[in-house]
């Protein structure tokens, strides 16, 4: 029987070296990613999302990025065995990736159909120049670029914000890869174009019955286009689940105060929303024991994070129902759980 699973991740720990020391921003994060479906990974800014994205496509920066244990399997191989000329054929190819910043992912003094024909340059070598092009205005074609034999000769910053996102995509899906990489794809763009962007990304992911990874910190973009989820905080694998599972039964402290941030039509008008105090801690600060601690509304907290426990003692992940894992926290920091509605 063929693997459910494009993607494995597995126990992927990535760190910087910093003036400081060594940090660890990914630390023992475990996945998989099913055929055809969508995966988002949601939670706050520093959590660790971009980072493990660029892991698996072994993009982070170097010399100060490492991953320093793992496995990352495509199909049944681990990318991080391979060579850099074969990950370099692996990108693009077999995963794209779509960057959060259309402007800065885009280059600025090349016109949009050389970067798009850059492309097939690297990876369709039997391509003249010629199909190079047509192909570049068919797949802007594609991705609902009006008059796309105009915008090829075009500069990106003659383009708006929501035309330079398709662009983006446009790269990231010219070679039909099995698995997109979507980093906050609609980050800075308003709510309409918003929408727009996340029903091309659903509509083309139906037509190439493609992968999808969602990197969001969003969850009614979690909400609209997602399969299953993983909530990640502080590095680590807080909760994982289907979407239905993480939106309906909802386990960690952590994962519910995120969809009690989530501003809704019936509540009172002009009241504070519910935010979760504190801030997600640095990479010098991480503790061994459960990250959320200091971020509780817990009084018995405090009592956690002085004890040994909190300095040595690593949570793992439990199964709660079939498919449906969290953080097995100590009892002090999920017993005062907010209702979420």
């Amino acid at each position: 029987m063929e693997n459910d699973h494009i993607l494995e991740v597995e126990d992927l720990v990535a760190a910087f070296d910093t003036d400081a020391g060594q940090v660890t921003a990914v630390d023992g994060v475990s996945f998989e990613v099913r055929r055809g479906r969508t995966l988002g990974i949601v939670g706050e800014s520093g959590c660790g999302k971009s980072v493990t994205a660029f892991s698996i496509m072994r993009l982070l920066p170097q010399p100060m990025g490492k991953i320093l244990r793992g496995q990352i399997r495509l199909d049944g191989k681990d990318l991080l065995q391979l060579s850099a000329e074969e990950m370099h054929k692996v990108r693009g190819d077999r995963i794209g990736m779509i960057f959060q910043e259309p402007m800065s992912a885009l280059n600025p003094v090349h016109r949009i159909g050389k970067q798009l024909s850059e492309v097939f340059r690297l990876h369709r070598p039997d391509m003249n120049k010629k199909e190079q092009w047509e192909a570049s205005v068919e797949i802007l074609d594609h991705v609902g670029i009006p008059s796309p034999h105009i915008r090829v000769g075009e500069f990106p910053h003659q383009l708006s914000g929501g035309m330079r996102q398709r662009v983006v995509i446009a790269i990231a899906l010219a070679l039909k890869p099995q698995l997109v990489i979507a980093d906050e794809p609609t980050t800075a763009l308003d709510v309409t174009i918003q929408a727009q962007i996340l029903e091309l990304m659903k509509r083309l992911q139906a037509e190439m019955n493609m992968s999808i990874i969602m990197i969001t910190h969003d969850l009614g973009v979690i909400a609209e286009t997602c399969d299953d989820v993983v909530v990640m905080y502080a590095g680590r694998v807080a909760e994982s689940g289907s979407v239905h599972q993480i939106f309906n039964n909802p386990q960690h402290l952590y994962t519910h105060g995120l969809l009690q941030s989530i501003p809704r039509l019936e509540n009172e008008r002009k009241i504070t929303l519910p935010t979760i105090p504190g801030l997600v801690p640095s990479l010098h600060e991480m503790p061994v024991g459960a990250r959320f601690a200091p971020r509780s509304p817990s009084p018995l907290a405090a009592d956690y994070m002085a004890s040994e426990a909190y300095r040595t003692v690593r949570p793992g992940l439990k199964e709660v129902e079939e498919g449906h894992f969290v953080e097995d926290c100590p009892p002090v920091l999920v017993e005062s759980l907010p209702l979420v509605r």
